[in-house]
């Protein structure tokens, strides 16, 4: 009896530190009993993130005790504690000391003690217990890592690799994240090495981003895929999650860098930013002035490449220091969600029919609590349609003769902008008033950069001999699968007798206009006409003879 009593103080007396799968650290008291095991080794695996696309990513081992450890299965408890090494007890000491002023303690066990009771996160613990920035913990390792004379244990991923029983501190290699896509480090693991195995997951999340337009359709959601007329201006959503140990951050830089195509052209004074945070939204200025000064929150920039694309930024030093209107702190954390809206206009280099104007977005993110690294993101893209129209002015009854000289007018009638009663400019964008359109010598409209809608066609004026077509309506349709690619482009006219209306694979959509030529009218009574004309000849004619004899007689008698 009495030796379990002594077994179970010496237990008590060294530093109970429960395994920690994560970035936490769990103190807990525990006593040897007949089920415990000890070694002088403890085997460690640090399993693969599964957060991270293709983990590339090394671990760096620092042991800061070391310790006999006792494992019952369910805790690992450590006793017999000294320093790893004097560097690293100096490091911890000098940590300790900058928060506590009075420290006074003198050996790894008071260090042991101090640390036990200096939990994270204001005394709590558990695996979902996050190590927080600029506090104890975290400041531990992060001067670990910055030391020189230190030489930690690189351990691969995936890999079980024997370590001296003690107490541990696990790191993501700088050098494994720094240049990293789909890559994310995790935030600080303390754990008790010994015993039974020991199996860590890295406890982190990968920032994502998403990129949506918003068809200008009524009623249409934000979707990956959308149409609309050239000139026309479409909204943009960049949506970017962030890290759940964002709190092991000191500071969190991050980063939308959004590609347009050539078609598009972005206006960065639209640009604007809410946070979404545990469910409430806050609204993100660019600067707040405070009583320190200007607060800058984010920046933007826009620039414009040779190929004519463009890329648009939207840059937070540190994402962790924003401030509502009021000066007020926002909070962030890992349920954070950044929202970027802006407006980009569907321009004359618009890829029209045959194919589509993409935009993509990538994030950029710090991604090793600690350190400077930084990853990024799969690029996420969206995709806007626009179509071309020919009409083509055809003889209703040889249609293979073309007709030149026909205009028209191109009223959009109800395109799915609701934009009213607008009409097809000569570059396909809409505008106030009509504009003619004349047929070309192969009897051919081209228009490019129409959405899908309706569409009204007025003949103002016919070719030489052929009659105008009454007004018709045609139509445009399009259809997308749910990657944004298009599927299948529909045209109709409702008056099959006037127009035709038609599309090819690429989506090119035609409007074959029929005129009919005009016709010789019966003229009765045409003979009879002819004999009045001819009679009143012979009458003119006899006159002007007797006219030119009369005045040669009285000449004559004059003599």
């Amino acid at each position: 009896m009495r030796k379990h009593n002594i077994a179970r103080m010496a237990a008590t007396a060294g530093l109970a530190l429960a395994m920690a799968l994560g970035p936490v650290v769990v103190p807990v008291a525990a006593f040897a009993d007949d089920t415990t095991t000890t070694s002088a080794n403890g085997s460690v695996t640090i399993l693969q993130n599964a957060n991270n696309k293709s983990d590339a990513t090394t671990t760096l081992g620092y042991q800061i005790f070391k310790a006999d450890v006792v494992d019952n299965g369910t805790s690992k408890t450590a006793s017999n504690i000294t320093w790893a090494s004097e560097e690293v007890g100096k490091v911890v000491v000098e940590q300790i000391k900058a928060l506590d002023s009075s420290y006074a303690g003198t050996t790894a066990q008071d260090a042991a003690d101090y640390l036990s009771t200096h939990l994270p996160a204001e005394g709590s613990s558990g695996t979902s217990t996050i190590i927080e920035s600029n506090k104890l913990y975290s400041n531990i390792a992060n001067a670990l890592r910055e030391d020189t004379n230190l030489t930690p244990t690189e351990l691969t991923i995936g890999v079980a690799q024997d370590l001296s029983t003690g107490y541990w501190l696990f790191l993501t290699n700088t050098t494994s994240t720094d240049t990293g896509t789909n890559q994310v480090g995790s935030a600080p693991i303390y754990a008790v090495v010994g015993g039974g195995a020991l199996t860590v997951s890295p406890k982190t999340t990968l920032p994502t981003v998403t990129k949506q337009v918003k068809n200008d359709a009524t009623g249409a959601n934000w979707s990956n895929v959308a149409d609309s007329q050239v000139g026309q201006s479409l909204q943009y959503r960049l949506i970017g999650s962030v890290a759940d140990p964002i709190p092991s951050y000191t500071t969190y830089y991050y980063k939308f860098t959004d590609t347009l195509s050539a078609g598009l052209t972005a206006d960065s004074s639209t640009v604007a930013v809410t946070v979404e945070t545990d469910g409430t939204s806050y609204m993100v200025p660019a600067t707040v002035t405070t009583t320190d000064g200007i607060h800058t929150n984010y920046t933007t920039t826009l620039t414009t490449n040779t190929d004519n694309t463009s890329v648009l930024g939207v840059e937070f030093t540190d994402l962790k220091s924003l401030k509502d209107a009021s000066g007020t702190a926002i909070p962030v954390n890992g349920t954070t969600k950044v929202y970027v809206t802006y407006s980009a206009a569907l321009n004359s280099n618009a890829v029209v029919a045959n194919g589509y104007n993409d935009n993509s977005v990538m994030l950029t993110y710090s991604n090793n609590p600690g350190t400077d690294s930084k990853g990024y993101s799969t690029p996420s893209s969206v995709r806007d349609y626009t179509f071309k129209l020919n009409l083509v002015k055809v003889d209703s009854s040889k249609q293979s003769t073309k007709l030149a000289g026909a205009k028209f007018t191109i009223q959009a009638t109800t395109p799915d902008e609701g934009a009213g009663t607008k009409y097809v400019q000569a570059d396909g964008s809409l505008g106030d008033s009509a504009y003619e359109f004349t047929t070309d010598s192969t009897g051919n409209i081209s228009v490019s950069g129409l959405d899908v809608g309706k569409y009204t066609v007025v003949e103002t004026q016919a070719p030489s001999s052929y009659n105008t077509v009454a007004s018709f309506d045609f139509e445009i349709r399009a259809t997308y699968d749910t990657a944004g690619a298009l599927t299948k482009v529909e045209a109709s006219s409702s008056n099959s007798t006037a127009a035709d209306a038609s599309t090819d694979t690429n989506g090119l959509v035609t409007v074959t206009v029929k005129d009919k030529p005009g016709m010789s009218l019966p003229l009765t009574g045409q003979a009879g006409v002819t004999i009045t004309w001819i009679a009143g000849g012979a009458v003119l004619a006899l006159g002007i003879t007797h006219l030119v004899r009369s005045r040669k007689n009285s000449e004559d008698n004059a003599e």
